[in-house]
């Protein structure tokens, strides 16, 4: 079952409500009783449609990220506690009419894209990139979110995010910050340079989302203009387009129509819109629009990882990285 169902079954189910007690009983919900109705069905519908789903076709191995600590004063209660902090939260989009509206194209969106893929017969899974693909950052990230497979999928219902990526840098302990992590200079990837993945266009900039506040407590920023905060969409080639969100507002240094080549910086990581706390999302689609595109898997040449799937001599082949992994870019070897 699709991600937005549980949205949109909450948001009809607790609006039925309220409308059969004010036409039976005259009797008027407030504001509170709705929001907090609607969160109550959203998040039994999802429950119900887990248990409707069955087994997953793979089995799904337990995420690295459950053996990392925390970031935050909210990591003292666990990884976990993110799911009462960040879901809940999230789920208030609803309130806002801009994300409102988001959704609501998501949803249709989506939907055609799901037509489109099974009109035209093929599988996005099996899609080989036109062009080569880098790192789009400097120095080791660590891959918190993403993969090729379902198991692995940074979110396999949301067809546009389905090979998406979430990228973080963390200590050898992987710790993601120094200090309580209240603050957004105390995240070590926070105003490092983001870079293009490919040469290419820029097609869309969105600026002005403010970062996310109370960083450090997992908080959703249902109230901000865009779920993907600032972000800038390149095309890299005819059906491909990379989308690289949560920029730190006003720090995007490219425009609309500008070329920009493999490399070059076009903003800096940041914490705005849907942050659970400052990373780089970043997924390659076949629209420009997020709204109703399908995600295109990727594998990245110029790769080198702790891991021993990837070997340093095969690094400028392309390589799948997957959550968990350390990944850096390989310096490249010039021939006099």
């Amino acid at each position: 079952m699709a991600w937005y169902w549980p949205i949109v079954l909450g948001l009809a189910s607790i609006w039925g409500l309220a409308f059969a007690l004010s036409a039976m009983w005259a009797y008027e919900v407030p504001f509170w009783g709705i929001l907090l109705g609607y969160l109550f069905f959203a998040y039994a519908y999802r429950s119900l449609f887990r248990i409707l789903s069955g087994k997953p076709k793979e089995p799904a191995a337990r995420h690295p990220a459950y053996d990392w600590p925390a970031s935050g004063p909210i990591g003292r209660f666990g990884n976990i506690w993110i799911v009462f902090t960040f879901y809940p939260t999230a789920l208030l989009s609803a309130i806002n009419p801009f994300q409102l509206s988001q959704q609501l194209r998501q949803v249709i969106g989506q939907v055609r894209a799901a037509w489109r893929i099974k009109r035209a017969g093929t599988d996005p899974a099996n899609y080989q990139t036109k062009v080569s693909y880098h790192l789009p950052f400097k120095g080791e990230w660590l891959v918190c979110n993403g993969g090729l497979t379902e198991a692995t999928s940074h979110s396999w219902g949301v067809l546009a995010q389905r090979y998406a990526y979430d990228f973080f840098k963390a200590d050898d302990e992987y710790r993601r910050h120094r200090g309580r992590g209240t603050k957004l200079t105390d995240y070590y990837c926070y105003g490092e340079d983001i870079l293009a993945a490919a040469d290419g266009t820029v097609v869309k900039v969105f600026d002005g989302v403010r970062d996310a506040p109370l960083v450090g407590y997992g908080f959703a920023d249902f109230l901000c203009r865009h779920f993907g905060g600032n972000h800038v969409i390149i095309k890299h080639a005819d059906g491909e387009y990379g989308f690289y969100a949560h920029l730190i507002p006003s720090s995007i240094c490219v425009q609309e129509g500008q070329q920009v080549k493999q490399g070059q910086a076009i903003g800096q990581c940041g914490h705005s819109g849907h942050s659970s706390e400052p990373h780089l999302h970043f997924h390659l689609q076949d629209t420009p629009s997020i709204f109703s595109s399908m995600g295109l898997p990727i594998r990245f040449c110029g790769v080198q990882s702790g891991d021993s799937n990837i070997a340093a001599e095969n690094s400028e082949q392309p390589q799948a990285i997957t959550r968990g992994m350390r990944v850096c870019r390989v310096a490249r070897k010039w021939r006099l």
